[in-house]
């Protein structure tokens, strides 16, 4: 009983299939309840006789908020959960090499707060080997935030984006808001880019990696 995917019942049916070898009645319910949850993604395990010869047994789990990496889910609260076979591309890909993923739930739920009261959502978070943040948004714009202020970052490029680039220009393709008090906007097409400099950058140094690539910085 209980909603699954073909992965989960097929999970769960293996385990019910090697119990029963012996019968019904041979069956530990406790043992049995045990090592279903041992899959890792129950959050709740209910097994019950069915007599004279049945067995119901429902299962269910903590919603998955986000994808992590290529293999496996993250639930709220930053478990990881393997599930061969399960896929879900409504989900937002999170990633990260120095934190954990409990530490990379929070930072994605903090920023999608944030991100609450605008039509944009992250469709993708992931962390670099020197602990800087990117976010691609389900518009397609790629922001890098840094390694910290990582909300007062974001909540910059929104009064921009919103005030700015949503309605003079084509969405940017990359910004990175990792300068002191502006954002750099990379918006593809050079002519096009050229066309639409609404504001020129100013008293910003770019961060060391940055000096050598021309982009078009809005100051705000």
């Amino acid at each position: 009983e209980g909603a699954a995917s073909v992965a989960e019942q097929e999970a769960v049916q293996g385990i019910l299939d090697d119990a029963l070898i012996n019968g019904v009645l041979s069956i530990d319910l406790e043992e049995l309840t045990t090592r279903i949850f041992a899959l890792s993604w129950p959050r709740e395990v209910r097994v019950r006789r069915l007599w004279p010869n049945g067995l119901v047994v429902r299962v269910q789990r903590e919603p998955f908020v986000a994808a992590w990496g290529d293999s496996g889910f993250l639930t709220s609260a930053g478990k990881v959960v393997v599930l061969p076979g399960h896929e879900d591309d409504s989900l937002p890909v999170l990633s990260a090499e120095l934190s954990s993923p409990a530490q990379t739930m929070e930072t994605f739920l903090l920023l999608q707060e944030r991100l609450r009261a605008s039509e944009l959502t992250i469709s993708g978070l992931s962390e670099n080997v020197i602990g800087e943040w990117a976010l691609k948004l389900d518009n397609g714009v790629e922001l890098m935030l840094g390694s910290s202020g990582l909300a007062e970052r974001l909540g910059r490029f929104l009064a921009l984006y919103h005030r700015v680039l949503e309605e003079r220009m084509p969405a940017p393709v990359r910004v990175d808001a990792r300068y002191q008090n502006a954002l750099a906007v990379n918006l593809g097409d050079p002519v096009e880019a050229q066309e639409n400099n609404l504001l020129a950058l100013e008293n910003t140094q770019a961060p060391r990696s940055q000096e050598s690539d021309t982009r078009h910085g809005f100051r705000y």
